[in-house]
């Protein structure tokens, strides 16, 4: 019984949706119907029909004798059809349920049938009797007509837009199924009736009977939806079993005629219990879905999300709105509360604590009201009020209410182009944690400056600045989450607020800022890069005055001396910073005067083919000898020299210097010149290097320019430009220190580098015990080298244990102190005219003859400075 209430309810669920003809509902005719359905088949009507069929009469039909004969059997069968109700006077979605029921099987009941073609077929070519032959054939063809008939019903109603929507329609596809069905039982019946009356059929009168009873039995499940189509079928077939035993005689035939009316009998009450029952359910479920409908219409359109719990914490209901809010599905009824909200509610929910305080809010027993706000944004306030076996909890978006009073708020203290607080609700936040850290553990604060920012928005306007500006903010943002706050300061600079007052943890948060902002940007279809240096002051020990204007001083100071070191660092304040700030100021006013008192020069060191062991290149290293500041380090003028401007004037001066040298040299000998970021930006650059070279008359393939990944930083596309322009007059091009900074596989991609110069960090690490990585990252350069015909050479090599894993690993170049130290341009000249005379041209065999170089002054010159010369 459960597979027919099961398809019952499915095959309503198909046909509820179409569109209910009141033309077809008769009070008079349903009322009967319900009354009779309900008492012939369960004997009491369903609670859920109860108040609906207390007004209807019972019915009771009056009882009928039951003859022994063929006749009264029949008659007794076809008295069920004709006293019960018709099916046509029920409301039509029933009516056309039971219909669609007939042909929802279609093709499985198709393949069935053709097994009986199978059969006709099978005795159509070895009867010999002309009777079963002619049968056989007919049986055959009525087969091929059930199946062409059931399939093109069933693919109409399945295609209709409003399939069956009068009961015309439903009378009509019944009428066709009976129609289908009707020629086959006959023809099963005749075949029947000839196997077992001519002596011809004998062998085969077990398959036929045995087709017949599977006909039989399975006709009240397959047809239920139409007792006369049962009726109709399961009378042929017995009447003609009936005839045949009869006319065999015996008393083994005249007990199987009885058993035949004992079989009709059964089919009869059985189709009448399915069909009883499949009826039920349906009235009961249209009944249901009626009272449900007009409740979900009550409930899906409030104002606001409702969901009720029973007093077991299980939900009763929830409506259209509070599902489509929280992303319930359909089959939410009976959720216990718990996995309601974990699954639902909580993970749209911000807030670590929300969860338990959605959990508590919910068991709660008396009235209550809250507000929580969702992951996209929105503000929900919660209502829980009290029921007699439960609570009802309704929520309403109150979005718009609280972005109105916000607004009025926001407009005073937040910056309007990131969005961020604005350097007054800074001040305020600042005082306020002072104030509250004040014998606790401290914290910090991050003063972050944009690298390069200026050259972006003087080349795309300000517009594209505004938005470089807020996506930098928004990854700030991202980065510091809720462990901070994100200010901005004014301009490029912004500040954060951190909780965190150990200097390891806020190195590594700084150190995440910047790489974050540092990543490349994508605005309105321009590929923008700008990268970030920050410093950082520790709440109380980094204030003095312990105000937040002491502290901010500190904070700028170490942003300072951050830049100062080559941007995209982060910097601690320490006491001596002052002195520093002093002292690089000095700096920049005596850089200015460097050139035009002869105190710059050039120092030369080699680069090294390590196949043969002969220099291929040199490279060209800035050295300043200050009268007052004695021997400054590049790494500490270059990037003042870049930040004032006077880093073209000295490039020019450095190109011209080097190709004079160069001149000097060996003609398979290339010089090498760094570029800086500046020289891209300021200037023209393609005009130095033309002029260089006329005045020199160095060939232009002898002059090699090494730039920087962070030279393609910013206007990548206008860098780009000059490079090709630069490479197209014949010099090399080399990407320098490739390792560090953004190391990013587009550059190789945006441009055919002649040479790839592996960062000396990783050099330093190949022969460690634990140094798979530094290899494998060598090991993949070379390789990325080799295929794009580029040179790659490693820099920084200093002992023979480095140079022999580098020529294990394929690498191409060396250069490093175990070669040569930087040194002036006439001692690399002997070094390089000795090396053309010298036959022994193996790099460790001449150091073993030279001996290792002196390394006085070497922590001054092992890091090789970015920038010019």
């Amino acid at each position: 019984m459960a597979p027919v209430k099961a398809r019952a309810a499915r095959l309503f669920d198909r046909m509820r949706d179409q569109p209910r003809r009141t033309r077809n509902f008769h009070p008079s005719r349903t009322e009967s119907f319900v009354t009779r359905r309900a008492v012939m088949t369960t004997g009491a009507a369903p609670g859920v029909l109860r108040p609906f069929l207390a007004s209807c009469q019972k019915f009771s039909a009056p009882p009928m004798a039951e003859r022994s004969t063929l006749g009264s059997g029949m008659m007794a069968l076809f008295r069920f059809s004709s006293s019960a109700a018709p099916d046509r006077d029920m409301p039509l979605p029933v009516y056309r349920a039971l219909i669609v029921s007939l042909f929802e099987s279609a093709a499985r009941n198709g393949a069935n049938v053709l097994a009986y073609a199978l059969l006709g077929l099978f005795m159509m070519l070895c009867a010999d009797a002309v009777a079963i032959k002619a049968s056989s054939a007919l049986l055959l063809a009525a087969s091929v007509l059930r199946i062409a008939v059931e399939i093109s019903c069933w693919r109409r109603i399945r295609d209709a837009a409003a399939p069956l929507s009068s009961t015309e329609e439903v009378q009509a596809s019944e009428r066709r199924y009976i129609a289908a069905t009707g020629p086959f039982a006959v023809t099963l019946a005749l075949v029947q009736g000839f196997v077992l009356v001519l002596p011809g059929g004998e062998p085969f009168r077990q398959i036929v009977v045995a087709a017949g009873l599977i006909f039989l039995v399975s006709a009240p499940g397959r047809a239920c939806g139409s007792p006369r189509a049962v009726a109709l079928q399961s009378g042929v077939i017995i009447s003609s079993f009936c005839a045949a035993m009869a006319a065999n005689g015996g008393a083994i035939s005249w007990f199987a005629i009885l058993m035949s009316l004992a079989l009709m009998r059964h089919l009869r009450d059985t189709t009448r219990s399915l069909h009883g029952t499949m009826v039920s359910m349906l009235l009961a479920r249209r009944a249901a879905e009626d009272v449900a409908e007009r409740f979900d219409t009550a409930l899906n359109n409030m104002a606001r999300g409702l969901v009720m719990l029973d007093r077991d914490g299980r939900v009763l209901v929830a409506n259209q709105i509070f599902s489509d809010l929280f992303g319930l599905p359909a089959a939410a009824v009976d959720l216990p509360v718990e996995a309601l909200i974990e699954t639902y509610v909580a993970p749209r929910v911000i807030g670590d604590t929300a969860p338990a305080a959605l959990a508590e809010f919910f068991a709660g027993a008396g009235s209550s009201e809250d507000q929580w706000r969702l992951v996209d944004g929105r503000i929900l306030a919660f209502s829980r009020q009290p029921m007699a076996e439960g609570s009802v909890i309704t929520v309403a978006d109150v979005t718009a209410e609280h972005e109105a009073e916000q607004n009025i708020q926001r407009m005073a203290r937040f910056d309007p182009v990131t969005g961020l607080p604005n350097r007054a609700y800074l001040g305020e936040m600042l005082d306020r944690t002072i104030g509250a850290a004040a014998g606790g553990d401290g914290f910090s604060l991050l003063s972050v400056d944009l690298d390069r920012f200026k050259e972006v928005n003087d080349a795309y306007g300000h517009h594209v600045g505004d938005l470089l500006l807020a996506e930098a903010a928004a990854r700030m943002r991202d980065v510091i989450g809720a462990r901070g706050f994100v200010a901005r300061f004014g301009g490029d600079e912004f500040v954060i607020l951190l909780e965190a007052a150990r200097r390891a943890t806020v190195a590594k948060i700084g150190a995440c800022v910047v790489r974050a902002v540092s990543a490349p940007y994508e605005i309105e279809g321009k590929s923008v890069r700008i990268g970030a240096s920050a410093g950082a002051a520790i709440f109380p020990e980094d204030a003095h005055d312990h105000d937040a204007t002491s502290l901010l001083k500190a904070a700028d100071m170490a942003l300072y001396d951050a830049k100062a070191s080559g941007r995209g660092a982060v910097k601690f304040f320490v006491e001596d910073m002052a002195l520093a700030v002093r002292r690089r100021r000095q700096l920049g006013v005596a850089l200015r005067d460097a050139l035009a008192n002869a105190e710059l020069s050039l120092a030369y060191q080699p680069i090294v083919a390590l196949k043969d062991g002969r220099a291929t290149a040199v490279e060209a290293l800035l050295r300043w000898t200050h009268p007052g500041f004695g021997v400054v380090s590049p790494a500490e003028f270059i990037p003042i020299a870049e930040e004032t401007g006077v880093i073209v004037e000295i490039g020019a001066y450095a190109l011209d210097r080097a190709c004079r040298d160069a001149l000097n040299w060996p003609a398979h000998v290339r010089i090498a010149v760094n570029l800086s970021a500046a020289q891209f930006d300021r200037g023209d650059l393609e005009a130095t290097v033309r002029e260089a070279l006329a005045r020199t008359g160095l060939p232009a393939e002898r002059l090699e320019l090494e730039i920087t990944e962070s030279i393609l930083v910013g206007n990548h596309a206008e860098v780009m430009t000059k490079l090709n322009r630069l490479h197209a007059l014949g010099v090399h091009i080399a990407l320098d220190d490739f390792g560090t900074g953004y190391s990013s596989l587009s550059y190789l991609n945006d441009f055919t580098f002649d040479k790839v110069k592996v960062d000396q960090s990783f050099v330093r690490d190949v022969t460690l015990p634990r140094n798979s990585k530094a290899v494998s990252i060598i090991r993949a350069v070379n390789a990325i080298g080799a295929d794009l015909n580029m040179t790659v050479v490693a820099e920084g090599v200093e002992t023979a244990e480095q140079l022999q894993a580098l020529r294990a690993l394929g690498v191409s170049g060396a250069q490093g102190y175990y070669f040569s130290q930087p040194a002036p341009a006439d001692e690399i000249g002997l070094i390089l005219l000795k090396e053309m005379a010298d036959s022994l041209v193996d790099p460790m065999a001449r150091r073993a003859r030279r001996g290792p170089r002196a390394k006085a002054g070497k922590p001054d010159e092992k890091t090789r400075p970015r920038g010019s010369g």
